[in-house]
């Protein structure tokens, strides 16, 4: 009998050191677990200050672009005033007169028919226009460029950095004489709906 007494305790003993090991496994387990945690957390964090750099440094190029946006308009305008005056001095029609038709693409046949039907009263702004079509400033900006480039006379007037953006007069008159851009009578009926 002594032997299964030995025996039980070598048992109880054996359990006892498993238990122990199963506890100190329990604990290594945890502090690793909170170790790769740790680590997670530091990597979010790098993360999160490298977007957060990347966020500021593209907000920084948007004004940075808007305000060269903004020159390049005004001397665009300016440029457009001297050709139409070298036009008149030379006696020559300007170009945007002497043409014909001019072709639009649809989005830039929106923008005309706001700036047609909306700057009569006053000049509009680019967010009014981008409001009036729910688009973006940055995209009004590229059509009313791409109008202009086809030879629609756009006017442009700065108040204190803010573009007022219309058509000219003689342009709109002309417009409505020869359909210039083609503007078909279902555009016409979707736009004002």
């Amino acid at each position: 009998m002594e032997k299964v007494g030995i025996s039980g305790n070598n048992t109880l003993g054996s359990a006892l050191n498993l238990a122990g090991s199963d506890a100190c496994t329990v604990e290594s387990l945890r502090q690793r677990f909170d170790a790769a945690l740790k680590g997670i957390r530091e990597e979010f964090d790098d993360h999160r200050e490298s977007i957060n750099d990347s966020t500021n440094e593209i907000e920084a190029n948007y004004e940075l672009v808007s305000r060269l946006e903004s020159k390049v308009d005004r001397l665009q305008e300016q440029l457009e005033h001297l050709q139409l005056s070298l036009a008149n001095v030379l006696g020559s029609p300007a170009q945007a007169s002497a043409q014909s038709c001019i072709d639009l693409d649809e989005k830039e046949k929106e923008v005309f028919l706001v700036l047609y039907t909306g700057s009569d009263e006053k000049p509009l702004t680019y967010r009014e226009i981008a409001a009036a079509l729910k688009e973006s400033e940055f995209l009004i900006r590229g059509y009313i460029t791409n109008m202009i480039e086809k030879g629609v006379p756009v006017t442009k007037r700065y108040l204190n950095d803010v573009a007022f953006i219309s058509l000219d007069r003689s342009f709109k008159d002309r417009q409505a004489k020869e359909n210039i851009v083609k503007l078909s009578q279902r555009t016409v009926r979707e736009f004002a709906v």
